[in-house]
């Protein structure tokens, strides 16, 4: 009878932590609902106030979608604003650093992952200029940005290869779109190099491969021309229809960011290409895995937070 009762007791114990096991995961889950799936595993950076001639540069972690600031002591520039979805998280991020005005909002092309939160921005923010491409779209997405421009009377500025805006001591150039027509959206897509005494970045929206060799045609691909960086958004949130071999040799970036979210259906980042950066000896980090990533300068080699 003993040892029938520890068979007994064994399955009853073995039944209790499985009890205990689905309470766990279902906490969980409601956690997660709560306050944002990431929020359980991901660590948050040290922000800090931005002074004297610091720039900070912030990949905002709002999952399957694009959005950075740019904090320097003369204003605060966005670039992209998240999905729908993600925007009550950008949201908290930009309150948190205690943003109130935007010198410069850029959109770098209409897709949802891109502009899902730019209405909320416009409406919630003093943005005082806008930065779109030259192409439109159909989408309600698309619509209520415009509609928030309008409303708000932003200043809006269509890019142009090589325009230059500038605020203080940092200079942002357009780089792309080069041409005026593209079958695919991507392509449209806002590539911006920023420039803060000797530190460079690149934001390239989604700007896929057909764009990424334009820009090599047009700025060359030696080092130490017009695409070579210290710190790339990489393309496309890792996409294999991103980030070329010719273009990252021209680039030749100490670090990448990749902004993507975790186990997407798009299967972002690519294996290969994340074996292609790792080849050329490029450092990257991932929102998907460390959450919202920042990097420093005051002018010289950036710094990660």
């Amino acid at each position: 009878m003993a040892q029938k009762k520890r068979r007994y007791s064994k399955k009853k114990q073995k039944m209790i932590t499985s009890v205990i096991s689905f309470v766990v995961v279902i906490i969980l889950a409601i956690l997660g609902v709560l306050f944002g799936k990431d929020a359980l595993n991901k660590p948050k950076p040290v922000i800090e106030p931005v002074s004297g001639n610091e720039v900070q540069f912030h990949f905002i972690d709002v999952g399957q979608g694009d959005a950075a600031l740019i904090r320097t002591a003369q204003g605060d520039i966005l670039i992209d604003a998240s999905t729908g979805d993600a925007e009550d998280d950008l949201k908290a991020y930009l309150d948190q650093l205690g943003v109130d005005d935007i010198e410069y909002a850029v959109f770098t092309h209409p897709h949802e992952d891109h502009i899902g939160g730019a209405d909320m921005v416009i409406q919630n923010y003093n943005v005082k200029r806008v930065v779109i491409p030259n192409k439109t779209h159909t989408s309600k997405t698309y619509e209520r940005m415009m509609d928030a421009i309008e409303q708000k009377n932003c200043e809006v500025i269509l890019s142009e290869p090589e325009k230059v805006f500038k605020m203080g001591e940092l200079s942002c150039t357009i780089l792309a779109p080069i041409g005026s027509s593209y079958k695919e959206m991507n392509d449209y897509s806002i590539v911006l190099r920023v420039d803060y005494g000797e530190t460079s970045v690149l934001f390239t929206g989604d700007a896929e491969i057909l764009s990424e060799n334009e820009m090599l045609d047009r700025f060359g691909s030696a080092k130490g021309g017009m695409l070579d960086c210290d710190l790339i958004k990489v393309g496309h949130h890792g996409s294999d229809t991103s980030s070329g071999e010719a273009f990252l040799k021209a680039v030749t970036p100490v670090y990448g960011v990749i902004s993507c979210g975790a186990g997407n259906s798009y299967g972002h980042p690519i294996q290969s290409v994340l074996k292609r950066y790792e080849t050329l000896g490029i450092t990257l980090y991932r929102t998907d895995l460390e959450g919202s990533i920042v990097f420093t300068s005051t002018g010289g080699e950036p710094t990660k937070k």
